[in-house]
């Protein structure tokens, strides 16, 4: 009877080291065939960043040049409007010191600003797909606290000249060299 229940367990184990062996061998076949898939799409995925990533980076060196364009034209004029408001907030001084002055504000150099504005804008809303959305943000209000003012000026008689706007030059070229930084981080210069 002992030499029948080993006879047994020695059958059994057999039986179940065989079927160890195939269930082991069949997981090793299934995780080597995922690997396979996977990998393969690893490499498509790869080729893919390949071919995209090089357009990316021309496209979007091609929008930042034409954005800092725009913005020099912006800078440009920035200057003069805030020159003409100066100007004008300060007739009684300049003629004292005897230089011609226009006796009309003019708020043409102002509405160019504006323009430009909303063409940088347009630029980044239409190139939106390149970029995030912070990147966006950060072009877009670096001008907006001029835009703001300008147009609440108007047409008309401008109030007086703001003391936070007397560097006029270190002013105007603010916004631009503030978006400078940003320009170079996304070129990876």
């Amino acid at each position: 009877m002992i030499k029948e229940i080993l006879t047994q367990i020695g059958s059994s184990a057999v039986v179940i080291a065989i079927a160890a062996y195939i269930a082991k061998t069949w997981v090793k076949h299934q995780l080597d065939k995922v690997a396979a898939q996977n990998s393969h799409e690893l490499a498509k995925q790869i080729a893919k960043l390949n071919v995209h990533e090089p357009h990316l980076h021309k496209r979007r060196v091609e929008v930042i040049e034409a954005l800092y364009s725009k913005m020099l034209d912006a800078e440009f004029s920035l200057h003069n409007f805030l020159v003409n408001w100066w100007a004008h907030s300060n007739k009684e001084e300049i003629i004292a010191r005897g230089f011609p002055t226009k006796e009309e504000f003019s708020m043409k150099r102002g509405m160019e600003f504006c323009e430009v504005y909303t063409e940088i804008n347009a630029m980044l809303h239409k190139n939106a797909l390149y970029f995030d959305d912070q990147f966006i943000e950060k072009i877009s209000n670096a001008y907006k606290p001029f835009f703001d003012v300008i147009l609440e000026i108007g047409e008309s008689e401008p109030p007086e000249f703001p003391n936070e706007f007397k560097e006029i030059v270190t002013v105007g070229q603010t916004p631009r060299k503030s978006i400078i930084s940003l320009f170079r981080g996304t070129l990876g210069v």
